[in-house]
């Protein structure tokens, strides 16, 4: 994305993509990288840290809430964490998963009419030390840190459920009505959720959640809704929306499933004072497009089923894209349907 001028440009990682947020009230994305700024040095993996351009674009491209909730929000430390957020606030995005102080809410709330949605993420630590100490992709966080990142133990999820359930709380008394989770979790390249995913979704589920988006495994994980048969209260659960913009793909991982990506749209219907009710999903599978110009890779992410829909926008692509398009879009819609034999419409 580096830019002749020695500037950073990646707008057009979302070209495709944004005229589809921008029919959204409330979009929502993981931000899985650190803006530390220039003086640290620009990384990519094992410790992300990206040029501040990026946030901008992705204002740009309609987001509204991204959670910073993952196993790379640590990677470059306290002044990652924190200038992070400074970013964030500075292109107007509202984020959760991190805060600037412990007194500072660990939720973000989006005001839709007189509906207010709040959004929690959260993420799973790698593991805590005999003394305690929390380890965020093997890094060990400071104590004074600690408070002020949304993370919760696999192997011990009571604990964090009960920190899940008081800030449910608190956004109901800042009259929130529409409650989203955002959780980072599970394993990477497993196609199924593990089982403390669908422990933790359960008990979301229990506590009031309308919806729990799932990101970390890189590969498309299933959907589903569970239901209360007594309260008919409805959860809807995507296990992970894959990869959305990244350079995993078959060429680089041997695994087609790396290349595929979700994006899901609900929608919510409020009668008067009466609580929301989930009353339409639908689905996006989305590809990266990756090609070269001049001996440099351009990314761009494609909707997949608009993309097939258009003949002005397959011209872009050979038979063999196509094909693999295609591909995409196939594994997508067959692992999101394997607990339903249909695709989930709730019209």
């Amino acid at each position: 994305q580096k830019q002749a001028n020695g500037s950073y440009d990646f707008s057009n990682n979302y070209k495709w993509m944004a005229p589809l947020f921008a029919t959204n009230d409330v979009m929502i994305g993981n931000l899985e990288t650190t803006f530390a700024g220039a003086s640290q040095g620009y990384s990519a993996y094992p410790k992300f840290n990206t040029p501040d351009a990026l946030a901008e674009a992705l204002k740009g491209a309609n987001f509204d809430v991204l959670a910073t909730a993952n196993n790379h929000m640590y990677d470059t430390g306290t002044k990652g964490l924190d200038r992070t957020l400074e970013v964030l606030t500075k292109n107007d995005l509202k984020y959760t998963g991190s805060r600037l102080t412990a007194t500072q809410p660990r939720y973000a709330i989006s005001k839709v009419g007189n509906t207010k949605v709040g959004v929690l993420a959260y993420t799973y630590e790698s593991g805590r030390t005999e003394h305690g100490v929390i380890t965020i992709n093997g890094i060990h966080v400071k104590h004074a840190d600690t408070n002020r990142l949304n993370t919760f133990d696999p192997w011990n999820l009571g604990p964090s459920v009960q920190e899940m359930r008081e800030e449910l709380e608190k956004m109901k008394q800042d009259s929130v009505s529409v409650f989203i989770a955002v959780m980072h979790w599970g394993y990477e390249y497993k196609t199924m959720p593990a089982d403390y995913q669908k422990a933790l979704a359960d008990s979301l589920h229990q506590l009031g959640f309308h919806a729990v988006f799932g990101s970390h495994p890189h590969v498309v994980q299933p959907m589903d809704l569970l239901v209360d048969s007594i309260s008919c209260s409805q959860t809807y659960v995507l296990y992970s929306a894959g990869n959305f913009i990244s350079n995993q793909r078959y060429e680089t991982l041997q695994n087609y499933h790396t290349e595929d990506g979700v994006y899901v749209e609900l929608k919510f219907q409020q009668i008067g004072e009466n609580t929301p009710v989930l009353y339409s999903v639908a689905h996006e599978p989305t590809w990266v497009n990756r090609y070269k110009i001049n001996g440099k890779y351009h990314y761009e992410v494609m909707p997949v089923t608009k993309t097939l829909a258009s003949e002005e926008i397959l011209e872009i692509f050979d038979d063999a894209q196509i094909l693999r398009i295609k591909g995409s879009m196939e594994r997508t819609m067959k692992i999101l349907q394997t607990y339903h034999a249909l695709p989930l419409n709730l019209n």
